[in-house]
């Protein structure tokens, strides 16, 4: 075996040490939507259902979100053409090859059967497209709605039952997952999914922000819109009813389904990991499917701020319920490397 040969026999097998593929899966969520079978004036989803309540903080039933939906459709007149974006980060060490996007809306007073919708755009941007950011995947010229995998979400969006005033809820807002087939390369990095869905009849759809139990919205929220009247693209938020309740900005449910492509020391580590409950209330649980043996965590605000730090034993069981609700990351260190954990405090 001559020089070269050995070298690129070396190069092939370092490549197969370093790096592993995840099979395809479902490989990030952005928030859920649904708030359970019972409404909060205790009104039972039909069989199989469940509710998607617009909420109000926990104790305060006299302020309430009042948006169960945003924009995010055109029309063949182009005299609606709306968009959402928001965003989501690829790990350090990680490349995600995406293969589809999962969207969810709903058009009022739809019929049942068959899905609504007819047309899905999607872009993925390098950055916020409001402040610099470029399209890298995708346009808005392209229909990439895969219908056959796109599905009723067995949820109803219902105004919330228990503010003053509040109507019996109802099921003219039916909610669909709306797939989207996307395939891009995204190598370590925060990036921006930008979409907007066309209707079978050519009229108007929305789609619900996500939406947690007792909260209207979290700090780091930062969803954004683009409308004909205002094209660019602008934070959405939540008024309030009353008029005197603060904004709140919201973030959009999205999924990503495709492939990752680990470094070793993620594919040793923070793809074993777990952690259970998320969103979490009082104490959020580490554990790992390997052996590898956590060592400490320390819980990140969303400016950068170390807010808890734990060790050894403690570090897999950590009580959160004296943080404030919000977006926070886990530095998680191990003997097998270390990782890092998006979590929601409710």
């Amino acid at each position: 075996m001559n020089r070269k040969t050995t070298f690129l026999s070396l190069k092939c097998l370092f490549a197969l040490l370093v790096v592993q593929t995840v099979d395809a899966q479902q490989i990030y969520t952005n928030g859920g939507l649904s708030t359970g079978a019972t409404a909060e004036n205790l009104t039972a989803a039909p069989t199989g259902y469940t509710w998607s309540e617009v909420q109000h903080e926990t104790g305060n039933t006299t302020e309430s979100n009042t948006n169960s939906g945003y924009g995010a459709t055109y029309n063949n007149a182009l005299s609606t053409n709306n968009a959402l974006a928001d965003d989501f980060t690829v790990p350090v060490g990680s490349v995600w090859n995406t293969t589809s996007f999962e969207f969810y809306a709903y058009q009022t007073g739809a019929a049942a059967t068959p899905i609504p919708f007819d047309q899905l755009r999607v872009q993925i941007y390098n950055g916020d497209p409001a402040a610099g950011g470029t399209v890298i995947a995708g346009n808005f010229t392209t229909n990439v709605l895969d219908v056959a995998a796109s599905s009723d979400a067995l949820m109803y969006r219902i105004f919330n039952s228990v503010v003053p005033t509040a109507a019996a809820p109802g099921t003219t807002r039916k909610i669909w997952k709306l797939v989207g087939n996307l395939n891009a390369t995204l190598p370590a990095g925060t990036y921006w999914v930008a979409f907007q869905a066309h209707c079978t009849n050519d009229a108007g759809a929305f789609f619900p922000s996500v939406t947690i139990a007792g909260t209207r919205g979290l700090p780091g929220w930062n969803a954004k819109q683009s409308t004909l009247t205002v094209p660019a693209y602008t934070i959405i938020f939540d008024a309030g009813n009353p008029a005197t309740a603060p904004d709140v900005n919201q973030d959009l449910p999205f999924n990503i389904n495709g492939t990752v492509t680990l470094g070793v020391k993620q594919n040793d580590f923070a793809s074993t990991i777990l952690v259970y409950p998320n969103p979490v209330k009082n104490v959020v649980s580490l554990s790992s499917t390997s052996d590898a043996l956590i060592s400490g965590v320390e819980i990140v605000d969303v400016n950068g701020r170390t807010v808890k730090s734990v060790a050894g034993e403690a570090s897999t069981q950590i009580n959160v319920s004296d943080l404030s609700s919000g977006v926070y990351f886990m530095n998680i260190r191990s003997d097998k490397g270390t990782a890092t954990k998006k979590i929601v405090k409710e």
